[in-house]
């Protein structure tokens, strides 16, 4: 059974997360998210370099290092609970700004929608395609995120 649990984990599993695990979860994830949208000005500054952004009074080596541990909290917490589904927090973010631009105004809240769709349509797909077996959510997102992800590396490396 021990073991069961593990891959399940392993692979990612929205089965076994309970009305009280989204309430831990939510808490965290709310908190990022006010954090966020009051700075989304600070990341707009940054995109313009760190040299702009402190001109324009911004304390970055404090914005990215409470950025960091905020997010890395919000990570284990959400790993913790529901395992490791993998590429939702790098792909939703680039399909967002291939959509909307770099603009963080239009960047945070559809991040969490378009990955809150990804991931709600990869739970579906993994319960649905093979009907009595529940396949791993970690394998669907990663059939999209593995291309997209190799895609927009590759089209870095071009425009350089």
């Amino acid at each position: 059974m021990q073991l069961a649990t593990l891959v399940y984990w392993t692979f990612g599993n929205l089965g076994s997360t309970g009305w009280d695990d989204l309430g831990g979860m939510g808490i965290v994830v709310a908190a990022l998210i006010v954090y966020c949208c009051f700075h989304r000005w600070d990341y707009n500054a940054l995109l313009s370099g760190s040299e702009t952004a402190v001109s324009l009074g911004i304390n970055v080596r404090r914005l990215i290092l409470v950025n960091m541990v905020l997010c890395c909290l919000t990570t284990s917490v959400i790993v913790a609970n529901v395992g490791l589904i993998s590429f939702i927090g790098l792909v939703a973010p680039h399909i967002v700004r291939m959509v909307v631009g770099n603009n963080h105004i239009y960047v945070i809240p559809g991040s969490i929608l378009t990955g809150a769709t990804i991931l709600l349509l990869s739970d579906l797909f993994a319960r649905v395609v093979i009907s009595p077996v529940i396949l791993p959510i970690g394998a669907i997102t990663s059939f999209l995120g593995g291309p997209l992800f190799l895609y927009l590396l590759f089209k870095e490396g071009k425009r350089e």
